[in-house]
This record gives structure tokens, C-alpha cells and sequence, in this order.
């Protein structure tokens, strides 16, 4: 059997797959999208790029298509908090928007369907091109980023929405495509889809992202703040209280969800923010461990040279803690080793707010946004002036 280049297209619903086999050209929801290309795929879905026909201006959207081993769970879990909740976000180009939801059916089965804003390419590639040159991203860039996931993680956690995004990682972040109609249209034009194949009698279609929108790593803040406009997508594992961590799911090792009895909440949130802001900075992970759970949770514990709350002490995870290992570099002299001195300290008052063990101890996005100088100091105006405070 000839494998498939990116998603198993062949394997069903009762093998936990079950992927929709989409083509170029194909229409959905009656007629009213036609897919025009592939923009990627993940372990739960593929997102195409799609015109929709009833608009009498070209217009084009991202169709987000759920493997049909993962649409009952999305229609019952996901959907009420994409749709049905009205969260009002400060900045509504900073998130996909989900404006609706529709089925179709594939030989796998039904697949449920997001409509949402397309993205454009993975930010991870901004931060590929800066390694070529240095660790990581400049430290004003981390700060516009940060600032940018904060104020989207402030609208979710807030007030009556309680919204865990449980997503906040690199493959998330996406820049924004520069879709104005004549701009996309030509993109598309000059980048046609990739040639379709056939494996096993399905079609094989390869992603081409949006790439009509490039930054560069090494923009000055005022070209930043200016002209870069980022997405957090990733919202396939978002949830409302009570929160439950998904078996399986890797939260950025945060240590609640570590343990035998894990636990998760708005506080994961911050700390995979924590996570995601050192490995922009550092250009690599601050975590490496793959082992178990109790050795994960030890590496963690050096890390950060903290201790493991006295409430945990019965969890067999942390009965099972390994020795300290005083090898391990600490965050301190990580940041210290990479950064300049003045920068080191900032990026870690910040981290230390974030990179809490105890999920009671972090901070809330609430605070990061209205009191923490790192995001303010990512919220500077065009002309080098620091915006003012949020009240």
C-alpha cells in the first residue's frame, strides 16, 4: 500500500481517523463553497481554503473539516463554546472567528465543518528564519507576541465566558494573509494548487498555506506593530469549566496535568504561554524530558528550582519524583547564557509569573494584561511610545 504524503486519508473513524478526502474544485454545503486549495492538516482535522459562491464579491474562507472519528465530539463539546457563546474579542483579527458550522458526508462518515477566517503561514517559520542567524526572535518581537496571545487568552478567561484555549503553542501561531480581494485573488493566481494524485482511488492534495503576508524577524517595533498581524488558531481543544485534560493531549507538560489525578484550567493557559515565550526567546524548548510522567514533573521541579506543592505529595507522580539533578541549568542562567543582561531579567520577572508550578501561583491573564511591563512594553504605538495602560 503506497503511504500518503500528510494525513492518513485511508484509515476510518474506527481507527480514529477518518479524514474527509477533499479535492480542488469540490463543493460543500449544498454548492456554496468550492474548495480552491489545501491550507494544512492536523491530527483532528484539514483546513481548506474555499470561495464562497453566494456573495456577489469574491470572498474566501477557511473550512476547518473534523475527522469523522472527532465530529461528535466537536459538535458537542467544541461547537457551544466557538458558536453558540458570544465572546466579544478586543481584537477580532487576532482569533479565526468561527461564524457558523455545517456537516457533510465522506465514505469515513459525517464530518462537522468550522467556517472561519483564513490563516496564513506557521509563525514558526519566522522564528526558522531568526535561528539561521541567532538563537531566537528579537525580544521586541516576543513582547508583540505576547501581548498579541494575552489580550486573546484575557477575552477567553474572562467574566462569564471561562474559556480554556489549551492551545497556546509555536504551530498555533499564524500570521494573518493579507486578504484583501485583489491581493488574495492574485496571490492564488500566481500559486496555483498543487497537482492532485490518487492513492488507493482517494485524492491526495498537498497544503500551500497563504504566503501573501511575509514578515521578517528582524523588523524594527514601529514595522511591527505597523504591519505584522498575528493569529492564535488552535481552538480544536478549547474548553469550559468543569475542564478536564484530554488523555493523550500535551498541555506543554504543565505539572497539574502531570499528575496521576491531573487536573487543568485557565492557569494551563498561562503556563503553555510561559512555555511558548522561552522557546521564542531561546529558539529551542525549555522542557525536553519524554519520560515519564514523574520524570517530566522532576525536570520541571530543577528547572525552575521550585517545590512541589505540599498537596500534591500523595500523587503517586510526585511519590515517584526523581532525585534532583543538579546538572540541570536552571531558567535563570538559560536566559542569562542567550540574552543581554537587561533583557534576561525582564524576559525572566515575566516567565516567573507564568512558570509557576502550583497553577494557584501563576498569574491571570487579567494581570499580565492590566499590570505586567513585559506586555506593555510589547504594546508600543508605531511612533516608539508606550500605548497607555488599559483601565
Amino acid at each position: 500500500m503506497e503511504s500518503f504524503p500528510e494525513e492518513p486519508l485511508s484509515l476510518s473513524a474506527a481507527d480514529g481517523f477518518g479524514y474527509f478526502p477533499a479535492d480542488i474544485n469540490q463543493t460543500l454545503r449544498g454548492g456554496r463553497y468550492s474548495i480552491v486549495r489545501k491550507l494544512g492538516w492536523g491530527p483532528r482535522s484539514s483546513t481548506w481554503l474555499a470561495w464562497d459562491k453566494d456573495r456577489d464579491d469574491p470572498w474566501y474562507w477557511a473550512i476547518q473539516i473534523f475527522t469523522a472519528a472527532a465530529s461528535e465530539e466537536v459538535e458537542t463539546k467544541l461547537l457551544p463554546i466557538l458558536i453558540e457563546r458570544k465572546i466579544d474579542f478586543a481584537d477580532p483579527s487576532a482569533v479565526p472567528i468561527y461564524p457558523e458550522s455545517f456537516r457533510e458526508t465522506s465514505i469515513h462518515g459525517e464530518h462537522v465543518c468550522l467556517v472561519m477566517k483564513p490563516y496564513g503561514l506557521p509563525f514558526s517559520d519566522v522564528l526558522r528564519d531568526a535561528k539561521s542567524r541567532r538563537a531566537g526572535l528579537p525580544v521586541h518581537v516576543v513582547e508583540f507576541t505576547t501581548q498579541v496571545i494575552v489580550e486573546v487568552l484575557n477575552d477567553l478567561h474572562n467574566g462569564n465566558v471561562r474559556v480554556m484555549h489549551a492551545g497556546v503553542k509555536l504551530e498555533n501561531l499564524k500570521i494573518r494573509p493579507n486578504t484583501f480581494r485583489n491581493n488574495l485573488q492574485t496571490h492564488i493566481s500566481e500559486s496555483p494548487p498543487a497537482k492532485m494524485q490518487a492513492i488507493d482511488g482517494l485524492p491526495v492534495v498537498c497544503s500551500q498555506p497563504l504566503a501573501n503576508n511575509k514578515v521578517k524577524w528582524n523588523d524594527p517595533m514601529r514595522t511591527v506593530v505597523n504591519t505584522w498581524m498575528l493569529v492564535l488558531a488552535g481552538f480544536g481543544h478549547a474548553q469550559g469549566a468543569p475542564y478536564t485534560p484530554e488523555g493523550g493531549f500535551d498541555y506543554s507538560s504543565a505539572p497539574e496535568t502531570l499528575l496521576e489525578n491531573p487536573t487543568c484550567g485557565l492557569s494551563t493557559d498561562i503556563w503553555m504561554l510561559g512555555c511558548l515565550v522561552f522557546h521564542l526567546l531561546m529558539g529551542s524548548p525549555l522542557l525536553t524530558s519524554t519520560g515519564t510522567p514523574s520524570e517530566r514533573l522532576g525536570e520541571i521541579r530543577d528547572v525552575l528550582q521550585g517545590w512541589i506543592p505540599s498537596s500534591w505529595l500523595g500523587d503517586a507522580t510526585a511519590q515517584a519524583l526523581p532525585n534532583k539533578d543538579t546538572s540541570t541549568r536552571s531558567l535563570e542562567q538559560r536566559l542569562k547564557q542567550n540574552l543581554k543582561k537587561d533583557d534576561a531579567s525582564a524576559a525572566y520577572r515575566f516567565l516567573r509569573k507564568c512558570l509557576v508550578i502550583d497553577p494557584a501561583g501563576r498569574a491571570s491573564s487579567r494581570y499580565l494584561l492590566l499590570e505586567d511591563q513585559w506586555v506593555e512594553d510589547g504594546r508600543q504605538c508605531s511612533c516608539g511610545f508606550k500605548m497607555l495602560g488599559l483601565s
